[in-house]
């Protein structure tokens, strides 16, 4: 029987281990071991690799890192802050070339009254201003004297007792005892236009005491 020895079959014995040593560890054997094999570890040396792979691992590890995500602050809108309107007559104080227009007083688009309703009070068959009124005239006189260019035009109305030339007449008697309380406080005649429509145009029925009293009235439009 053929015995078997074990230094002839010594060198692929060896190249198997170097073969399984790199693949498992990564590191090859020092020819200088007197024994050859992993039993001394000492001799051992560390593979080296080339510059390309280490190349390759460092771009692999840039590759796969990713940097945090930046926090972004939130965006903080700042309110709009209304404008005022001081007279309350829709427009803003910015735009408002008659800032102290008294309240109810219809404005053009520069805040200047370009027509008012003045509720006055007229008796039955009177065209005398009660002075409950004064103040509404006060309010006008003040608004023509800070407009110098403006004109007025004062338009008198009725209730419809009574015959439509009567009427008439009342209304244009009306419209010129208003006339006549501008001029008396200093605004000049030229500025005033009195007219009258009698019982024509009422903004209430005449039906009732109470819608009859608001036909008796005068309509300011400056222009």
């Amino acid at each position: 029987m053929q015995k078997h020895n074990l230094h002839s079959r010594q060198p692929g014995f060896i190249l198997c281990l170097l073969t399984l040593g790199i693949s498992i560890s990564g590191y090859a054997l020092d020819p200088s071991c007197p024994i050859g094999h992993e039993i001394c570890p000492e001799h051992l040396v560390p593979t080296q690799y080339t510059t390309g792979y280490d190349e390759m691992i460092n771009h692999q590890v840039v590759a796969t890192t990713y940097a945090a995500p930046k926090v972004v602050p939130p965006v903080v809108v700042a309110k709009a802050v209304p404008e005022t309107d001081t007279d309350k007559d829709g427009v803003v104080d910015s735009k408002d070339e008659c800032p102290d227009t008294p309240l109810g007083y219809k404005v053009n688009p520069v805040g200047c009254p370009i027509s008012v309703t003045l509720h006055v009070n007229f008796p039955h068959n009177s065209s005398v201003i009660p002075a409950s009124n004064e103040s509404d005239i006060i309010d006008l006189v003040k608004i023509l004297h800070d407009n110098p260019p403006a004109k007025v035009v004062i338009i008198g109305h009725t209730d419809d007792v009574g015959s439509d030339k009567y009427n008439q007449t009342l209304s244009e008697k009306r419209s010129k005892a208003m006339g006549d309380k501008l001029i008396a406080n200093g605004i000049s005649a030229d500025r005033i236009t009195t007219t009258g429509m009698g019982e024509k145009q009422p903004i209430a029925t005449n039906k009732t005491a109470q819608g009859r009293a608001q036909n008796r009235r005068i309509q300011v439009n400056l222009k």
